[in-house]
């Protein structure tokens, strides 16, 4: 009933005109909305209303009741189409909303008005439904494209606009004042032939910005307004719109309302559409984040299950061999002790490499002597090793860091600098540790032979897990290099996060 007697107030009283058609679409809105036992319910309601408000107006009773229920037939074989064809109540595929154009706003409007035109030959009708059947096709066609997506939209639980964050109080305030502008610019300005081609188009960026912020619901609102004021100002005789004939007038702004509303329809669809994509790949982003976290857990705790084994195990085993041989070399002769004592030395030294490749896996030290120590002893132990210049500077909180960040950091340091060694042939290493304002900053500088930094996709998996060990903790990598010029590897973690420091 108000959907109705909001369509009769937009009324062309001058030439008994409707001009726009509201209850029908909203009906078939419901109907695509509910399963089909509901749909008797509604159809039952909706023609109960309609009828209702005819007698309060005095309308023929037996012709308003004839077409109440041609109608309601039209309207649930369209949503019965629709609902076949459509994969869900979506409007935000630009296919599902050709299919709802074709059949809504085009074959339905169609069949209405031939309808009706036709049972007014036969029965009593008001004389606005007894017009030419492009008439009630022109006013039902405006009705199904401006309020049917939007009530689709609205209570479709996958929308953009539930889903997302609300828009703020800016952007009703900012339409509220474009639409104030528009009207008075309408008024006044709407007499001068000259800038009429201008007027019309100034609704476009309007629309444009509330399809951006708003989706199908905020683009459907903003036409229904802009309409109501067209036509407003038409049965004025003030406005863009005026012709010299008062029903060149009406059609001109119907036609207007079609083209602007489908256009901003397509637009909506489209910001729907990116809408939807970015929340899909924020999802697989954050699952893929997540199986990285879960990969790299997994891998420490491989690493430790096999650090442990060697160190336990397999180094045992090679100590009480060496054992073994020194005994032996006390038993053999004197020809066969150096062989002896040589093969007592390549155990011993592969008993260290043994001891070096289980430190490398799980660094004992960082959860015994603190990152300071553990970091100590890294630079020691490559400087022993391959022989370059490293200086480590750390800062005297760095034994207050959380487990995660202190191995977090290790790992990346161990990274860098083999990096630096393996690929840029680096003879001096500079590592800095520093916190401060609630974040760790760590910074690894060599002197090697640099890279071109070009393109994420060159990069190698070690600084790929760098980048998602630091991700993980929600931290940022950053990697500056040129060739011939050295390397700068910078990582950032914020401790807010991880407790304090």
């Amino acid at each position: 009933m108000a959907a109705q007697w909001l369509s009769l107030a937009l009324w062309d009283h001058t030439l008994d005109f409707q001009v726009i058609w509201l209850s029908g679409p909203l009906l078939l809105a419901l109907l695509l909305c509910s399963p089909y036992r509901y749909w008797l319910a509604y159809g039952v309601g909706w023609a109960t209303g309609m009828l209702s408000l005819s007698l309060l107006m005095g309308l023929p009773a037996k012709g308003i009741a004839t077409v109440t229920v041609c109608v309601l037939l039209l309207i649930s074989a369209a949503a019965w189409v629709l609902s076949q064809l459509r994969k869900d109540q979506s409007t935000g595929n630009f296919l599902q909303l050709l299919l709802f154009l074709v059949v809504a706003v085009v074959a339905l409007p169609v069949a209405t008005g031939t309808a009706v035109f036709g049972l007014s030959a036969l029965i009593e009708l008001p004389s606005w439904l007894s017009r030419e059947w492009w008439h009630v096709a022109l006013a039902d066609s405006l009705g199904y494209v401006v309020l049917t997506p939007a009530i689709l939209s609205l209570l479709n639980p996958g929308s953009s606009l539930r889903r997302d964050t609300l828009p703020g109080w800016n952007m009703p305030l900012i339409t509220l004042v474009a639409l104030v502008l528009l009207w008075v610019g309408w008024r006044e300005l709407g007499g001068i032939a000259t800038i009429r081609p201008l007027l019309l188009l100034a609704p476009v960026p309007l629309a444009i910005f509330v399809a951006l912020r708003a989706q199908v619901v905020g683009a459907c609102a903003v036409n229904l307004v802009v309409g109501m004021m067209a036509i407003e100002l038409s049965l004025s005789h003030e406005g863009p719109f005026v012709q010299p004939e008062s029903e060149l007038t009406t059609i001109s702004v119907q036609l207007w309302m079609l083209a602007v509303s489908i256009a901003s329809l397509y637009l909506a669809a489209l910001v729907e559409q990116r809408r939807a994509t970015q929340r899909d790949l924020a999802i697989t982003s954050t699952e893929v984040r997540e199986l990285a976290g879960r990969l790299i857990v997994a891998q420490e705790e491989e690493r430790a299950r096999i650090a442990r084994d060697l160190h336990d195990d397999i180094n045992q085993r090679l100590a009480v061999a060496s054992i073994r041989l020194s005994a032996l070399r006390r038993k053999v002769d004197d020809t066969n002790k150096q062989d002896v004592s040589q093969l007592q030395s390549d155990l011993i030294a592969l008993s260290e490499d043994v001891r070096h490749l289980s430190h490398d896996l799980h660094p004992s030290m960082l959860t015994q002597t603190g990152l300071t120590a553990a970091l100590a002893g890294l630079c020691q132990n490559l400087r022993r090793r391959c022989g370059p210049v490293i200086e480590l500077r750390v800062s005297p909180h760095a034994k207050d860091l959380p487990e995660d960040v202190a191995l977090c950091l290790y790992r990346v340091t161990q990274e860098g600098l083999g990096n630096a060694l393996r690929h840029a042939d680096a003879q001096r290493i500079e590592v800095a540790l520093q916190i401060a304002h609630h974040q760790v900053d760590l910074t690894i500088t060599d002197n090697g032979k640099g890279f071109v930094t070009e393109g994420e996709g060159r990069r190698g998996l070690g600084l790929m897990s760098i980048d998602e060990r630091t991700k993980l903790l929600s931290g940022s990598c950053r990697l500056q290099s040129t060739l011939g010029k050295g390397t700068e590897l910078c990582i950032r973690i914020p401790l807010e996060a991880h407790g304090p420091t």
